[in-house]
């Protein structure tokens, strides 16, 4: 079913409702941009960044190979890469989301995040983003041990907020919401509004893996 936002989405009394991070809470495109800007200061004193996004978007599988090649520098492409992933990022979470889920806390929905990726980026994105103080529990793949769709990640919402029934709310069909159906939780996709990382091509899946609900707008 699509409807318009998450507030359309009929929740259930004190449910925990748990985010992705990346094209969910925030446009994952907007990270990759502030680790180019981090790179191309290495590179070239940043005037590569706008090509570096031009080579990004073009589909380029190996940015930091051309802009090595194209700026003639003698750093090392893994110097780059850990820039790209150790960087503190320019980030901004959209107010109407911010006010989105300070709206669920004051209607008793605890909040809870799930997402994959290193320790350090993703708790740099979330200090970044200002969600540290927002949300009541955190998951984060490498610090937990297991990532999506692996069942463990989400039963520890289960575990930790216990008698109260569960959402999901994320963006990729791939991996994100095939383990919270089988557990009974309530799912909801946010529509990709042109700028996902992740492609969502709903009719290559089986029933399982589609979320219940699609969204166009959080807020």
């Amino acid at each position: 079913m699509t409807i318009t936002c998450l507030s359309e989405v009929p929740l259930p009394e004190r449910c925990v409702v748990v985010f992705d991070l990346e094209d969910t809470l925030y446009p994952e495109r907007d990270f990759v941009v502030s680790a180019f800007r981090a790179v191309s200061a290495l590179l070239d004193g940043g005037a590569a960044l706008d090509r570096m996004v031009e080579l990004f978007d073009s589909g380029e599988a190996d940015v930091f190979g051309r802009a090595l090649d194209e700026t003639g520098s003698d750093l090392s492409k893994e110097h780059l890469l850990r820039t790209y992933r150790e960087h503190v990022p320019t980030l901004t979470l959209d107010p109407n989301v911010r006010e989105l889920l300070e709206q669920l806390a004051r209607d008793d929905h605890p909040l809870g995040l799930i997402t994959d990726g290193r320790s350090l980026t993703q708790r740099n994105k979330i200090e970044a983003l200002g969600l540290g103080t927002i949300l009541d529990e955190i998951v984060i793949s490498e610090e937990f041990g297991s990532g999506k769709p692996d069942k463990r990640n989400y039963r520890h919402f289960e575990s930790r907020f216990p008698g109260r029934p569960c959402a999901y709310v994320a963006d990729n069909p791939v991996k994100d919401f095939v383990s919270p159906n089988r557990l009974g939780w309530t799912t909801v996709c946010l529509l990709d509004r042109g700028s996902n990382i992740h492609p969502q091509d709903f009719d290559a899946f089986a029933d399982e893996y589609l979320p219940e609900y699609r969204i166009r707008s959080l807020a």
